[in-house]
């Protein structure tokens, strides 16, 4: 099996004093050595994490590469393509003609297929998550333009009735002069003295006056608050609303445009 015999390799590179263990103190040498061999135990029964722990424990005692390709086994076991792939690779950039190097290569072409599907996997994933983020945001986007334009809708609602009632009380206003317009009217189809005429033939121009213009005056506020009100109900047309006070009368004119 490869992961004895090269833990025995690794036990001979960690006792012999060249190498990569040169650089080491002896006691961290048989420290690591320690080390390699409950990582082997740990890897024979399985328990590939625990057996990655020791082995990087000595890797960190003695830098020797081998225990580079003993982390990517672990990994590789353990079903972590991801990082079995890079230890794989690391361990081919350190020793690439090191004594178990066309495992590694062999390895390394095993994985790369399997972690190009894993990240291209991974990456249309956080593309939905992306995409399903926006869309949330987006819908409460609409949401909260949806609550601001009914408020307006709300508040336009609530001006048309205000200005409608002002405008009714306009109207009223003008009825009550046209009342007493027709009082004075009535005065002045009888007999009067030539003063008297003269200041309620006044008094009926200035009643008319004010009759066509509440009349104009109140026609227009409702008209608005009409317009008012059918715009808040959602409506896009562009109201336009003009009075005139005429000889007969007055005139309110509503157009709609889009």
């Amino acid at each position: 099996m490869i992961a004895r015999w090269l833990a025995f390799a690794v036990l001979v590179a960690l006792a012999l004093p060249g190498g990569a263990a040169r650089a080491q103190s002896a006691s961290n040498r048989a420290e690591a050595a320690q080390r390699v061999r409950q990582g082997e135990a740990y890897f024979q029964r399985g328990d590939f994490d625990r057996a990655l722990a020791e082995y990087q424990a000595a890797f960190d005692l003695s830098a020797e590469p081998l225990l580079i390709f003993d982390i990517a086994l672990c990994h590789d076991r353990a079903g972590r393509p991801v990082p079995a792939l890079q230890a794989f690779r690391s361990y081919l950039e350190v020793a690439p003609d090191g004594i178990v190097a066309s495992e590694a290569r062999a390895d390394v072409a095993r994985l790369t297929p399997i972690v190009e599907k894993i990240l291209a996997d991974r990456a249309a994933e956080e593309a939905r998550q992306h995409d399903a983020a926006a869309q949330q945001a987006e819908a409460v986007r609409r949401e909260e333009a949806e609550r601001a334009s009914e408020r307006s809708r709300s508040r336009r609602m609530h001006a048309s009735l205000y200005v409608m009632a002002a405008g009714a009380a306009v109207v009223a206003a003008g009825g009550a002069t046209y009342l007493v317009g027709r009082r004075t009217s009535d005065r002045l189809a009888g007999p009067s003295e030539p003063d008297a005429y003269a200041s309620d033939r006044n008094h009926l121009f200035l009643e008319r006056d004010l009759e066509y213009a509440a009349f104009a005056v109140g026609g227009v506020a409702i008209a608005t608050g009409l317009v008012l009100a059918y715009t808040a109900r959602g409506r896009r047309d562009r109201p336009q609303v003009s009075a005139a006070i005429t000889p007969g009368g007055a005139a309110v004119v509503v157009a709609w445009s889009r």
